[in-house]
């Protein structure tokens, strides 16, 4: 065989090798494509199934209260401003559409979904270190517009491209590119063309010129360095290329971009606010508010979505959301607020009324009229220190549950030596708050009177890493620290870094008036769309028994004494002919007021004090504002009017001289009430009425500790997050 056939057999060779190495690829690719096709048919999305169509109706959302006949009535409309109503795709004006397509996605009406050419090239600039103008189409842009899937991966990316392609699927190209207009954030907090129109010229959308449409179109590649009324200039010059780049793309003619460069040169901002452009909306009372924010909260956990789209479904969406409010206590709790204000204007509060199942009826964010929508609520988003309301949560509650202590266990007022502060100097703590101590006293004397030794000996007998995990795990408080963890003053006094919020210590304090249920909080039963189709649901979310239900009734007998007792420290929420129970509070300095009282129909709490921590005058105003309240609600109910004694309690006289039970020689005598399998032993006295050797109570001593009779709960019933709050120790 002669060089040259040699070589042509070579050629004809490498031919076959390529061409096979080219159908091996192309094969691969294939196959590739059909696995990632399969892979998208297959992919479950809750986002496709809350069906983006829904957005744009433009319907209002509906709340309901369940009246006394058990029927859902209508209460309100959920409505905004004007701004925040979809935009239809033949009102955006078709300079808008056009801008937007000509700097997000030129090949937008000829991909599907997504853009192999613009995310290959992307891919290659990237490679040799050239500046990437992003490989997203809109389509893309829009799906992660609407989830929280922002992971720096490859994985994400795939998510994004498949769920893309899903939405191309279902939507026209009209209907993607109208949801991505009125959807994205385009600055200044605004989300849509529509409420961006009116923030930056005080008109609509369909009413812009070009250079309006391209001022607000490039503000979508970074909303703070885009922003015209904060950094004009930058937006000044990514307008002037976007209007190139239509011209390049004949999307305009040389007249129209002539034109729009000159009217760019001098482009007029409003001088609106998002603030100024919310004056036309109805005000919500706080209940609504706060509804509207676990709702919204809710969709974005469970259809993984955005805050601004959730809004979006919540105001257009035409949802039916049936709320636990009870109307009556909500306009009472109005009322009475604004006919007995608090001398000093500037004194805040939080109120919570609450049923015993957690559900919320009534709640006040602020001393004053609400005259704005979405803003700062004292009554489930301020934690502030809980001071003395602790005590019975924190110590007292959770000793009697495990057997330490009963009602009439004597207990030490004096102080403790311990190292407050971790300098390994004992010192002795707490101060109590009339100065001086006690020496031997019953813990039913120690809560009423709101003593501070006795708990704190409480705790120490307890151990303080279980009261931390009774707050957190049981009663998910979510705002405390991890140094309250080992910190007396915190769990002893309520002098923590972290705080509570008046929501979070009504649903602790519902255990006392429910048999130890701790129910999660909430604002509604359940939501639907507007097919009626149940898309949020808090009917079945069930309780934790926290504590025995005799320990509650025994806790529930030593506040009612907080109320009725001769030194009592909430004596003045006493309300004729219906049994009040409940707990005062202050902190360090006075700078928090609380309290919690519940009556046989439902428990309350309100916090007052200032948003910038001093000194409250009026401590009593707490008090006050909660029984007018309460009292004026109960006029307008058939409430029950005493809280029922369960079987697992019985009551029986005791000697307060020993906490054991009384004999007839006793000289003082009172009234108790404890658990059956808890009662303490009959006194032994001599002649002359003294006290001698009483029999030690078991419960007293190390041994009661491993009879403890939790239940065993799920601890991670919600999760707990420990954020910081910094706080000073209190009494």
């Amino acid at each position: 065989m002669t060089k040259k056939n040699q070589e042509n057999v070579k050629l004809i060779k490498g031919i076959k090798i390529l061409l096979f190495m080219g159908i091996g690829i192309i094969v691969s690719f294939m196959m590739m494509l059909l696995g990632f096709k399969f892979f998208v048919l297959q992919m479950k999305d809750d986002l496709i199934d809350l069906n983006l169509s829904s957005l744009k109706n433009g319907e209002a959302s509906t709340v309901y209260f369940l009246d006394k006949n058990g029927e859902f009535k209508e209460y309100k409309k959920i409505l905004s401003n004007q701004n925040r109503i979809w935009v239809e795709f033949s009102k955006i004006p078709k300079y808008m559409k056009d801008v937007i397509i000509a700097m997000e996605d030129k090949r937008f009406y000829k991909h599907g979904g997504i853009d192999l050419v613009r995310t290959t090239g992307a891919t290659l600039r990237a490679l040799i270190g050239k500046p990437s103008y992003g490989g997203s189409t809109i389509t893309q842009q829009l799906v992660k517009n609407l989830t929280e899937d922002n992971e720096a991966t490859i994985g994400r990316k795939f998510r994004e491209m498949g769920r893309a392609l899903k939405v191309e699927n279902k939507m026209s190209k009209d209907e993607i590119l109208e949801a991505y207009i009125n959807i994205v954030n385009f600055g200044a907090g605004a989300y849509g063309a529509q409420m961006a129109a009116k923030i930056y010229f005080n008109k609509s959308i369909e009413n812009c010129t070009l250079t309006e449409c391209a001022s607000i179109a490039v503000i979508t590649k970074n909303p703070s360095k885009y922003n015209p009324l904060i950094h004009p200039e930058e937006n000044k010059k990514r307008r002037n290329i976007a209007l190139h780049e239509m011209l390049d793309q004949k999307k305009i003619t040389k007249e129209e971009f002539d034109k729009a460069i000159k009217e760019s040169e001098n482009l007029k901002f409003s001088k609106n606010s998002k603030e100024d452009s919310q004056k036309s909306e109805i005000i919500r009372n706080w209940y609504v508010e706060a509804l509207c924010k676990e709702v919204m909260d809710d969709l974005c956990k469970k259809y993984n979505i955005k805050k601004n789209i959730a809004e979006t479904i919540l105001y257009s969406g035409g949802l039916k959301i049936y709320a636990c409010i009870d109307p009556q206590a909500q306009e009472t709790a109005e009322k009475v607020l604004s006919s007995f204000p608090p001398k000093d204007k500037n004194l805040e509060l939080g109120y919570v009324m609450m049923d015993y199942k957690g559900r919320i009826l009534a709640m006040l964010g602020s001393s004053k009229p609400k005259t704005m929508n979405w803003i700062y609520d004292r009554a489930s988003s301020a934690p502030r220190q809980p001071g003395s309301i602790i005590k019975p949560i924190s110590a007292y509650a959770p000793a009697i549950d495990n057997n330490i202590f009963t009602y009439s266990s004597k207990i030490n007022d004096e102080p403790l030596e311990i190292d407050l502060d971790g300098s390994g100097v004992k010192k002795k703590w707490p101060n109590n708050w009339y100065k001086n101590y006690k020496g031997p006293v019953t813990l039913q004397w120690a809560i009423e009177k709101s003593a501070n030794a006795p708990v704190a000996q409480v705790l120490h007998t307890m151990g303080l890493q279980k009261s931390f995990e009774f707050l957190t795990k049981k009663l998910y408080f979510s705002h405390l620290d991890k140094k309250d963890a080992n910190l007396y003053s915190a769990l002893a006094t309520g002098g923590t870094h972290g705080g509570v919020t008046p929501v979070e210590m009504a649903a602790a304090y519902q255990i006392f008036g429910n048999g130890g249920k701790y129910y999660r909080p909430t604002t509604y039963f359940y939501v639907t769309n507007k097919h009626s189709n149940i898309i949020l649901d808090n009917r079945e979310t069930g309780y934790k028994q926290v504590i025995r239900e005799d320990s509650a009734y025994v806790m529930n007998r030593l506040m009612r004494q907080v109320i009725i007792g001769s030194e009592g420290t909430g004596r003045s929420a006493n309300i004729d002919g219906l049994e009040i129970v409940g707990k005062t509070g202050t902190t360090n300095d006075d700078n928090d007021s609380w309290f919690v009282g519940l009556s046989p129909f439902c428990v309350a709490s309100i916090w007052t004090g200032y948003d910038k921590p001093k000194r409250i005058i009026d401590t009593g105003y707490a008090i006050a504002i909660w029984k007018r309240i309460m009292q004026n609600y109960s006029n307008l109910i058939i409430p029950e009017y005493e809280f029922k004694k369960p079987n697992s309690v019985v009551n029986c006289s005791y000697c307060t001289q020993t906490g054991y039970l009384a004999n007839e020689d006793c000289p003082d005598k009172k009234t108790g009430y404890y658990c059956s399998l808890n009662v303490p032993p009959r006194c032994y006295v001599h002649s002359g009425n003294s006290v001698e050797n009483p029999i030690p109570l078991e419960s007293d001593s190390e041994a009661a500790k491993d009879k403890s009779t939790d239940v065993e709960q799920d601890d991670h019933f919600f999760d707990i997050d420990l954020t910081p709050f910094d706080a000073m120790d209190n009494q």
